[in-house]
């Protein structure tokens, strides 16, 4: 984790994917710093892939905690049926996306709405490879 200042943010980097690197030619003033907690932010990341912070409700008829589990900041809103349950989870969005598609037809996104149809284009899209 690091402060970007062309970004003005905080951005995550991997280790293992960065090339080079130099030491700042400055500190950052202190009302350019932006408060951050690593063991807050890692509960939140799914694959890797941060993406844009989210609040995502989805029903899941899979193991539910499993479901739980995989989003640390989450919660069950209800009991929809004996198999069917309406979960809400705090996340980033790619890396959520890629775990709501691994789950198959388990889950189905209730809100919000852009992501709601952000996982119906990549369906669609999915669906395009397999037609002859």
């Amino acid at each position: 984790m690091s402060y970007n200042p062309q970004f003005k943010k905080n951005i995550i980097y991997r280790l293992d994917r960065i090339v080079s690197w130099k030491y700042a030619d400055k500190k950052i003033p202190l009302d350019q710093r932006t408060y951050f907690n690593l063991g807050d932010e890692k509960k939140k990341f799914q694959l890797m892939y941060p993406g844009k912070p989210i609040t995502v409700q989805f029903k899941y008829t899979g193991i539910v905690e499993a479901a739980l589990d995989k989003f640390p900041i989450s919660k069950t809103i209800k009991k929809i049926d004996e198999q069917t349950f309406l979960l809400e989870v705090t996340t980033y969005d790619t890396g959520a996306l890629m775990w709501f598609l691994s789950q198959k037809d388990m889950v189905t996104i209730v809100s919000p709405l852009e992501f709601r149809d952000k996982m119906k284009a990549t369906i669609q899209r999915m669906l395009a490879n397999y037609e002859d």
